[in-house]
């Protein structure tokens, strides 16, 4: 633009000269070429270029320059033409692309390098003037940020190139340093923030060669930019700047007390590991504690811990009580996470001297507690002050100290909304005893004198208010507190009631059904036909989140909702071939919401290839179920000469590849870049596919070609989540940095490990644990730390090695850790050792707070052996939270841990039984129960309670899956004394009862009023009916419904549950197979309660018309969606079952068969084909029925033993088209020449 305005070329020349020099050609200046107009300066001189060979054939020209290079080197000037020319040489090579002009151009090209890079290239940039500089950055820049893409093929999306990120890596592991020099001139912030990016995006093995291969100036150098310019990362890439921060550091043969300080604004994203190559005797420096201090809030609690325990070595500042003010103000940060046995020693003088600092420091339940014991006076009359200096702590104080200093009486008084800023940021159980004295208050004043804000501060303690509470509520006050309500704040019951009192019975708009979203789980027959169905389409967004909490009873009915067209059931779906029908009923097409799809049974899932290439763009970014993904790949009948960039396009429907795909990729590259990407993808690879990856693998490493003769580059640069996921054999092979790779991801994502097999977990933690420390040494605490979780799934022998004062400071952080049953086991044992713990008999409270829900290691009778005085109301009731609060956490959630009911009955021992055997029992009030669990107390207690106090607790009762027979019938007597007998309970009634219906007579559960989908589906979601009252359900429901059981249909087989089973067996072969084929996907997620017998006719169903067809044709995708119902297949059936049917049984599946039936039906070569999760499934019942041979094969899939022989015969080879290299080199080389002298 300013070359062709000559006002504006005039105007600016005088002041950039050099645009005269740009503006030549296009201004008319002489007739060179545009490339030799770039080249000719930078090139040595040699007879002129004459436009003809550089422009018209530049590559060829190029190349035979480079046969020139060596007898033109001594006569080209020192530093610049040399210099210039071997960074034009490094663009060449892309530009040019491998193999450019044969073996003898290449060798050429790489002499030319070789000799060009000799002279030194720090004055590299002097021969660029600063604007030219700035545009090499800002080219640079562009580049690193656009994405690019590739012309697509009809019919898929466009997707990113996978060979732009290859380039992008090669740019930055060739010019990197080039790059940091010329930033370190020109201070761009802005390429700064660029390159940065690029890095974090690199894969982790490619920035650490590229950092470790840089010279160490150039990487400190690099290193003091980053801390100079202030980067801003999202919290999704923190961890990758860590990794590149500890890398830089790596380059620093000391680490000093400076570079800590001014590497303190990066700190936060450190990993523990790098943070402690730092020496301990930093800690004694006040500027490294003001460091500390300043940027501690960004700091992860494990960094805290770490440098924490730094502390407490003696040599820096002795022993804790020695610890002068001075010091524990500089450590304040720190102090929280000291180890709680040395947080024990601070004094109450200590305690008291930072009185003012205590409440902002964001104490744990067990430091709290050590704080209020020294600050906290009862005796004084100025409790509600005490109260309020305390701020934050006052969350951890105790109902009687509360009731001591200030009675709680004002619903909205400020003690009382401090109490509940507790509640609402997790630091108050809003089950515990402090949660029910405020929920007395709000009670005895009444709701209805609360506006709809004031109420609003209530929410954290919503599911405890009941429904009584609620029905006194007015609708603008439920109105108003919707908006501050998450979704787990609702119980089914409450939601129930609230979405039938607020949902609109006319002219319901959508933006009304999505303010109501949160209520969703009380979907009820009623509210679903109140809801027009273009409302529902049009809510799905909204509606989408709240899906999975629906029960399987409710997402059958809104799938129903859409089946079923001016009273007519739809048989078969839009783009579905021949659908089986019922004589009379005709199919009517059926569009389904994009938010319901993953949630269709796949007898509704009829959609063919076209239809789903039509719709792939929302079809490819939904979280497909296993068996949907299967049946899905089926129906596109994909091509086997599919490009992985053609894989990429199909989303999440790559997960249903099959195993014969797979097999057929010719090139080793090829089949790792695609299992890389099935790795990548959002959704599980499923077990069948995970075992297929990992025995072709093998396979290939069998094989004589030397790219797959050992476990090379390929597998070691695998990303970590493959890393992970990796058999057991092949661990062993792999390199030291791809372990502590898939160290670091177990740090950041514990969940990933909690799904491999207790076996995979075990053997992943030894081998890390050999990359960390030799063989029988002892274990240091940087180990520990290292491992994290890891360390729950160690050996006997290794747990031994773990030094028990070491293991004394780091029981805070195993309690946030899954442990093994052998680790558990060890522990307990360890705990009890004198210089840990020592003898049950004789700990105190101290000890008990030490061992938090770690106390559940010691065996039952170790437990019963601590004294009363150490488990006071507080400290139970605290251990109690603490171990549930475990339980309910998504890490929790996913251990496989012992039960724990004995053990918990005994610690509860000395609060629920008589001091002595003469007094009678207690009986509790709610707050006792609160204190401990619903389970602890007899059913004479519990039948001796008071009946508000008894009311305030139904909640906890109901949900307590622990009580027992005579103690479900003890509280279901309760109820009924609460709300009259059985027949007149409403719907929301009997849903907050759950588990207590069980507690109900025959007679009794016949008045039920079942004639409603909402209510049988509360019966049948209940595991736990006697064979006797399952019948009585099911023929109640029959009776009052006035159906035959053939006319049961999706939705009532789906509610009916676990009560299907109260069906006789002739009586469920009426059942219409059509019907139940939908049912399958839910009831097989059940360990339903049924005979043998009764499960074989339920198989049967499946294999008539309307049903799957012979067994002898269902794919695996069919085994997965029929779960448990497998366990029904005839045993001459289930013999004939082939690899891959077998691999679609579920494990729940696995586990269910009986025991003879398990052994007659599976051959040691079908047993030795389960995969590793189904083989771990097979119960201990079942191995004893199998003969020698069946164990091992069973025992050799838990070990994901070697495969057998590789199949022969396999169809032509597939292979990845090759991409071709991307012209980003031709672009930056011409604009980086552009400015060249």
């Amino acid at each position: 633009m300013v070359c062709a305005n000559d006002t504006m070329y005039e105007a600016l020349v005088p002041f950039w000269p050099w645009l005269a020099g740009q503006c030549r050609i296009s201004r008319g200046g002489n007739d060179t070429c545009f490339l030799e107009g770039l080249l000719g300066p930078l090139l040595p001189s040699l007879p002129p270029l004459g436009p003809s060979p550089l422009c018209l054939t530049p590559g060829p020209f190029l190349l035979g320059m480079l046969s020139q290079l060596p007898r033109c080197q001594s006569s080209v000037p020192a530093i610049a033409h040399p210099t210039r020319l071997h960074y034009l040489l490094r663009l060449l090579t892309f530009l040019l692309g491998p193999g450019a002009g044969g073996a003898e151009a290449q060798g050429m090209l790489g002499r030319a390098l070789l000799l060009s890079s000799l002279p030194d290239n720090c004055s590299f940039w002097d021969a660029f003037r600063p604007e030219g500089r700035r545009s090499v950055l800002r080219t640079i820049g562009e580049y690193l940020e656009q994405e690019e893409e590739q012309p697509t093929p009809p019919g898929l999306e466009p997707t990113v190139n996978p060979s732009s990120g290859i380039s992008k890596m090669e740019l930055l592991a060739c010019f990197s340093p080039l790059l940091w020099d010329l930033l370190q001139r020109e201070k761009s912030v802005w390429a700064l923030q660029i390159l940065v990016q690029a890095y974090l995006h690199m894969p982790p093995e490619n920035l650490q060669q590229l950092v470790l291969s840089a010279e160490r100036e150039a990487a400190q150098g690099f290193l003091t930019l980053m801390l100079q310019g202030k980067l801003q990362v999202p919290p999704s890439e923190e961890q990758a700047l860590g990794r590149l921060t500890a890398l830089l550091l790596q380059r620093y043969p000391r680490l000093t007390s400076q570079l800590f300080i001014d590497l303190s604004p990066l700190i936060p994203f450190l990993a523990v590991s790098d943070l402690m190559r730092f020496p301990p005797s930093l800690l004694v420096n006040d500027s490294v504690l003001a460091a500390i201090r300043d940027y501690s809030p960004g700091m992860r609690p494990e960094q805290k811990e770490a440098l924490a325990k730094r502390l407490l070595a003696p040599e820096l500042f002795g022993e804790v009580p020695a610890w002068p003010q001075e010091l524990l103000w500089a450590v304040l940060p720190l102090l929280p996470h000291l180890p709680l046995e040395s947080f024990l020693q601070l004094s109450p003088h200590q305690i008291q001297a930072l009185e003012d600092s205590w409440p902002a420091a964001g104490l744990g339940p067990g430091h709290a507690r050590h704080v209020l014991r020294s600050l906290v006076n009862q005796s004084v009359q100025d409790g509600e002050e005490q109260v309020r200096r305390l701020g934050p702590l006052a969350c951890f104080l105790s109902p009687e100290e509360l009731q001591s200093l200030v009675p709680l009486s004002d619903p909205m008084g400020p003690v009382e909304r401090g109490l509940l800023e507790c509640a609402a940021n997790g630091t108050l159980s809003p089950e515990g005893r402090v949660a029910y004295e405020l929920l007395g208050v709000l009670r005895s004043s009444g709701g209805a004198v609360l506006s709809p804000q004031e109420l609003q501060v209530w929410a954290p303690l919503f599911p405890q208010l009941g429904l009584r509470f609620l029905q006194e509520l007015s609708e603008p006050q439920l109105r108003a507190m919707l908006p501050v309500l998450q979704g787990a704040s609702v119980t089914p019951a409450q939601a129930v009631l609230l979405l039938g009192r607020l949902l609109p019975r006319h002219d319901l708009s959508l933006e009304e059904l999505c303010s109501l979203h949160l209520l969703l789980p009380g979907l009820s027959p009623q509210t679903l036909q109140a809801i027009p169905r273009r409302v529902l389409v049009g809510a799905c967004s909204c509606l989408a989140p709240e899906l999975s909490r629906l029960s399987a009873c409710q997402t059958a009915a809104l799938l129903q909702t859409f089946r079923v067209k001016d009273g007519v059931k739809n048989m078969g779906t839009t783009g579905a071939g021949p659908a089986v029908c019922v004589p009379g009923q005709q199919p009517v097409p059926t569009t389904w919401p994009d938010c319901l799809l993953p949630l269709l049974p796949l007898k509704l899932l009829q959609l063919d290839s076209l239809a789903l290439l039509a719709n792939r763009r929302h079809y490819r970014e939904l979280p497909w179920s296993e068996q949907q993904a299967q049946f899905l790949w089926k129906k596109m009948q994909v091509p086997t000469n599919l490009t992985l960039r053609n894989l990429q396009a199909l989303g999440t429907l790559a997960g249903g590849m099959s195993c014969e795909f797979l097999q057929q990729i010719n090139s080793m590259v090829d089949f790792l870049e695609v299992v890389h990407m099935i790795y990548q993808l959002p959704t599980r690879v499923r077990g069948s596919l995970r075992a297929c990856i990992w025995a072709e693998l093998q396979r290939r490493m069998a094989m004589p070609e030397p790219e797959w003769t050992t476990l090379g580059p390929e597998l070691n640069g695998l990303d970590s989540k493959l890393l992970l996921d990796l058999p057991i054999q092949l661990m062993d092979r792999l390199s030291n940095e791809s372990i502590m790779l898939v160290v670091e991801l177990v740090q950041r994502a514990p969940e990933q490990l909690l799904a491999l097999t207790p076996l995979h977990q075990a053997a992943l933690a030894e081998r890390a644990l050999q990359n960390l420390a030799p063989k029988e040494t002892p274990l240091s605490g940087e180990v520990l730390e290292t491992l994290g979780p890891l360390v729950g799934f160690l050996g006997i022998e290794s747990t031994r090695q773990i030094p028990l004062q070491i293991l004394l400071s780091h029981l805070s952080q195993l309690q946030g850790f899954c442990l093994g049953e052998t680790f558990a086991t060890e522990l307990g044992w360890l705990l009890l050792q004198e210089s840990v713990l020592g003898k049950p008999e004789l700990w105190s409270q101290d000890e008990v707070e030490q061992a938090g829900r770690l106390v559940f290691t010691l065996s039952t009778e170790a437990i019963s052996l601590i004294p009363r005085e150490a488990l006071g109301p507080e400290t139970l009731e605290r251990l109690l939270e603490k171990q549930q609060s475990w339980e309910q956490s998504r890490v929790g959630q996913l251990c496989r841990g012992p039960q724990l009911a004995a053990k918990k009955a005994a610690l509860v021992a000395g609060v629920v039984r008589p001091a002595a055997e003469d007094l009678p029992e207690p009986v509790p009030n709610c707050a006792d129960v609160r204190g401990t669990f619903p389970a602890a107390w007899s059913a004479t207690q519990i039948a001796e309670m008071e009946l508000s106090d008894f009311e305030d607790c139904l909640t906890l009762f109901a949900g307590d899956p622990g009580l027992g027979p005579e103690e479900l019938r003890a509280a279901m007597g309760k109820a009924k004394q609460l709300w009259g007998p059985p027949r007149r309970f409403r719907p929301e009634q009997i849903l907050q009862l759950g588990r207590l219906l069980i507690g109900l007579g025959d007679r009794e559960l016949q008045e039920l009023i079942l004639v409603d989908w909402g209510v049988l589906s509360t019966l049948g979601q209940i595991d736990g009916w006697s064979s006797t009252q399952l019948r009585v359900v099911v023929s109640s429901f029959l009776r009052q419904s006035g159906r035959h059981v053939s006319h049961l249909d999706f939705i009532h087989l789906t509610a009916l549950g676990y009560t299907l089973c109260g069906l006789r067996p002739e009586e469920l072969q009426h059942i219409s197979s059509w019907e139940f084929s939908q049912a399958a996907l839910f009831l097989g997620t059940l360990h339903l309660q049924c005979s043998e017998e009764q499960l074989e006719v339920l198989a049967h169903l499946l294999v008539l018309p309307g049903g799957f067809g012979p067994i002898s044709n269902w794919g695996p995708e069919i085994f997965t969606e029929i779960g448990t119902i497998a366990a029904g297949i005839p045993d001459l059936a289930l013999s004939a079952l082939l690899q891959g049917q077998i691999q679609g049984l579920t494990p729940l599946a696995i586990s269910v068969i009986p025991p003879p039936k398990f052994a007659v039906v599976f051959s040691p070569t079908q047993l030795s084909s389960l995969t590793s999760a189904q083989a771990v499934a097979v119960t201990p019942e079942q191995m004893a029925f199998l003969s020698p041979e069946q164990r091992r094969a069973v025992a050799w899939a838990q070990h994901e033993g070697k495969e057998s022989p590789e199949q022969q015969g396999r169809s032509t080879a597939w292979g990845l088209q090759d991409w071709s290299r991307p012209s980003w080199s031709l672009v930056l080389t011409i604009s980086f020449l552009g400015h060249l002298l």
